[in-house]
């Protein structure tokens, strides 16, 4: 961010702190819980008040939603609200925030997918947001988001974003039982077992056509499993943990290491797609939907729609999911934080207390029951049916293209978890995949310096995980040994990460109130 655009930045703040009515003695947000809001909280009172225009940039993955379209008609009824949205692709939107940001001409509300980026963190301490922490206990809905998720996500201990809660131990792994069982190999309980699978989906024709045409484990450039998985199976920490009293990051421990070999050694065998430093996450996922790996670790949503379009090109197909693998410290999942990035209010456009109360009103009404099963479901009789209690979706070829914009729209802007609308009646797999997710939370390892800020890894962020990325791939494909990873850790450590490993560490402590 250059010096003109901070320069706008902070006098929109000052001017909104000289004319707004923060309320300096304002508590803390209530303790919250995970039990739902009442059935009625979504209803407005009775008011005869002009409807409020929220101006809103987000993202989506469909086309953007028109104003006719009945989901959002009727969610402007429901919130007393006029929406005038900035619908950009999902695929290009980190580039249009940070474009945004950088010319200093926000919208009212703007959706952040990397709050942590060092132009937000920015933005954020020079005062171009509010801070929404002391007032979402007004909300019914709102102050019922659980506080801990909430702090993680916190600047210098104040809320300024509000978060999308979603769950935060979604990594399963998938399998191809088909190929398992053409093979004779039982289900993998251990991290050799699941290296023996993918080399023999590698090497032994799992899928009988008489070629050697597969392999076991499809990974992209992001080596997100390595972190987030395959070395806290080992007993690692998620991101960062502590070692010796010292905050650091997981590619410091052993177990990171472990993980690394476990790479490294399937590599080698040609059992992971030898290319994988040159995809990204879609074409990951391509790799098991059309049947050339075997194995594969990402979120549940991913899976699911895995297993659909893998139905569709091979209906024999048939797909395992395993909640994780035990390792030395037994089954731990790593865990987000039950956040995908949120919402910041902006201090230049919205300029009073009372603006700031009837936005955040609105989210609080898309957070109740009602709300969210339009955001994810539609319209009651026309996109689901009710069977007792619970919601029966019309089948995706049944919805219309106006549902299908909409749900996908208004799913990017929920900020409650989508269990808060109305419950499911679920098809196997989708239960299946559920109850393994929620076995997870109850094993999740969490980022200690989650919500903590370095400013030296604020400042060098990319350049130093550069330097960590690429001795990670070459240790991997081989290209280095393990001195020479030592070695790029070292010139890590000189180009600032001691530094981040200091200020990360001190802040922890001062959390701690040691």
């Amino acid at each position: 961010m250059n010096k003109s655009t901070m320069k706008k930045i902070t006098a929109a703040a000052m001017a909104s702190a000289l004319t707004g009515t923060l309320l300096a003695g304002c508590g803390s947000s209530n303790e919250g819980s995970s039990s739902q809001p009442p059935a009625d909280s979504a209803k407005p009172a009775a008011t005869t008040a002009a409807p409020t225009t929220i101006k809103i940039m987000s993202q989506t993955a469909l086309d953007p939603i028109k104003d006719n379209n009945p989901l959002k008609l009727e969610i402007e009824k429901m919130s007393n609200t006029k929406l005038e949205f900035t619908w950009v692709p999902a695929t290009a939107y980190n580039d249009k925030f940070n474009a945004t940001l950088a010319s200093g001409e926000l919208p009212q509300v703007m959706l952040s997918n990397q709050p942590r980026n060092t132009n937000v963190i920015n933005a954020v301490r020079a005062g171009a947001f509010w801070e929404i922490g002391p007032y979402l206990k007004q909300f019914p809905n709102l102050s019922k988001l659980n506080p801990n998720v909430i702090n993680t996500v916190s600047y210098d201990g104040k809320i300024y974003l509000l978060p999308r809660f979603r769950d935060g131990a979604r990594h399963l792994i998938a399998y191809r039982k088909d190929w398992a069982k053409n093979l004779g190999i039982a289900e993998p309980k251990t991290l050799d077992e699941l290296a023996k699978m993918a080399k023999a989906f590698t090497e032994n024709d799992p899928d009988k056509n008489g070629k050697q045409d597969t392999l076991g484990y499809a990974e992209s450039s992001a080596l997100d499993a390595l972190g987030r998985d395959i070395s806290v199976y080992y007993g690692g920490p998620m991101n960062h943990g502590i070692v010796n009293d010292q905050v650091v990051p997981n590619f410091l421990t052993p177990e990171f290491s472990e993980g690394m070999k476990w790479y490294r050694d399937l590599y080698a065998a040609k059992a992971i797609n030898q290319d994988f430093a040159l995809l990204n996450a879609t074409q990951q996922g391509e790799l098991f939907t059309k049947s050339k790996a075997g194995i594969i670790i990402t979120v549940d949503s991913n899976l699911k729609t895995y297993q659909k379009d893998l139905l569709k090109l091979d209906p024999n197909s048939d797909v395992g999911f395993i909640q994780g693998i035990p390792g030395p410290k037994g089954l731990r999942a790593s865990s987000t934080g039950g956040t995908l990035g949120g919402y910041f209010f902006s201090k230049s456009t919205i300029k009073t207390e009372a603006e700031l109360l009837k936005i955040l009103g609105f989210f609080d009404k898309l957070s109740s029951r009602e709300g969210m099963t339009i955001a994810y479901r539609g319209i009651k009789d026309v996109d689901y049916k009710m069977e007792g209690d619970l919601l029966v979706p019309n089948p995706t070829e049944m919805l219309s293209d106006d549902t299908k914009t909409g749900t996908a729209a208004f799913r990017e802007l929920a900020v409650a978890h989508m269990n808060t609308g109305t419950p499911l009646k679920s098809d196997p797999v989708s239960a299946l995949v559920g109850d393994l997710v929620a076995a997870n939370e109850k094993v999740a390892v969490f980022d200690v310096a989650g919500p903590l800020i370095s400013p030296t890894k604020t400042e060098k962020g990319p350049e130093l995980d550069k330097i960590k990325t690429d001795a990670t791939v070459k240790f991997i494909m081989g290209q280095i040994d393990e001195a020479g990873f030592k070695k790029a850790i070292e010139d890590w450590k000189k180009a600032g990460g001691d530094k981040v490993i200091q200020e990360l560490t001190a802040e922890y402590k001062k959390a701690q109130g040691k």
